[in-house]
């Protein structure tokens, strides 16, 4: 069960229950949840890719939709701006329990 949590799947889960907790303060003009646009914007830095216009175009390549799907569990990626819009008011100190949570994690898995 530990190594479970600790691979990169079992962390990312973490990751996005807590951001599942996040309360959004504005009604989503589509289907996309902020926990998805806050999931796309890790998953930018975690596929390296090089910018948000990048991986608006790139997000429909098999190979990064299948990343996106099993890994980042996202149902729907934003586009470059939809994602600018919903990130610009998520107060940074938000985010800070995901991080706890997954630092927690680490912590406990250390031989």
């Amino acid at each position: 069960m530990l190594r479970k949590t600790l691979s990169a799947t079992g962390l990312l889960s973490a990751v996005k229950k807590s951001f599942q907790q996040i309360f959004d303060t504005c009604q989503p003009r589509t289907g996309i949840t902020l926990a998805d646009c806050l999931m796309s914007g890790l998953a930018i830095f975690g596929l390296k890719i090089p910018s948000l216009l990048q991986f608006d175009h790139s997000k429909e390549e098999k190979r990064i939709r299948h990343n996106l799907e099993t890994l980042y569990q996202i149902k729907q990626a934003p586009s470059d701006t939809y994602l600018r819009e919903r990130l610009d008011i998520v107060e940074p100190s938000m985010l800070r329990k995901p991080f706890k949570r997954v630092f927690a994690q680490l912590q406990r898995g250390k031989p």
